[in-house]
């Protein structure tokens, strides 16, 4: 493992198997997170992995303690947001990626793998 500090909207470090973004995505709106999706697609090595740490939200209308969090997002950075499993999906494709598994963890938290299309 390699932490780098730098601008994920310009580059990432190329060539790497995994790309672990923690709490990341749900910051920016879905011009932002794709933008961000993309680079890291354009850096992994062909067999990478991008590996994204967010809460998701249910796609019906069902209670889930993200929603909570989805408001308080909008009120701390205005654009970011919390995402279901099919928003998520809709980002990594329009990223060139695809989803291939989300697994629940601890604290409402779930660990979506995705892969070059």
């Amino acid at each position: 493992m390699e932490l780098v500090e730098g601008d994920f909207f310009a580059s990432v470090p190329a060539g790497h198997d995994a790309y672990l973004l923690g709490s990341v995505i749900h910051n920016w709106d879905d011009e932002d997170a794709t933008r961000i999706l993309r680079v890291v697609r354009e850096a992994m090595s062909d067999d990478g992995r991008v590996l994204l740490v967010e809460i998701v939200l249910p796609d019906d209308d069902s209670p889930h303690f993200g929603k909570d969090l989805d408001m308080r997002m909008l009120g701390l950075f205005g654009q970011g947001r919390e995402r279901s499993r099919s928003e998520h999906d809709a980002l990594l494709r329009a990223a060139g990626l695809r989803l291939v598994g989300a697994y629940d963890l601890p604290f409402h938290a779930t660990l979506i793998e995705a892969v070059r299309v």
